[in-house]
């Protein structure tokens, strides 16, 4: 665990090696967008926590499917509001 990581980013980083190794290969890789799906739905959880980043992630998912066509997209996850103190 990198210093500085907190046990949550820890878990979801873990959560997606999982999938990258063990689901991804089954599945094959076939997502139109850059990132892929997986990598923006671990960057949208580490970067706005598990609600905000959790809906981030079903609503690329709903993106990504076969009838969208084969363009490559590059769709980043968008940034954290600035806090206000």
């Amino acid at each position: 665990m990198a210093l500085g990581d907190t046990l949550y980013e820890h878990g979801v980083r873990l959560a997606h090696r999982g999938y990258k190794v063990t689901l991804s290969p089954l599945i094959g890789q076939h997502c139109r967008f850059r990132p892929t799906c997986s990598d923006y739905g671990r960057d949208a959880l580490i970067q706005h926590g598990p609600i905000r980043g959790g809906w981030l992630t079903i609503r690329r998912l709903c993106k990504c499917h076969p009838f969208s066509g084969m363009d490559w997209t590059y769709d980043p996850v968008p940034p954290p509001p600035e806090k206000t103190d």
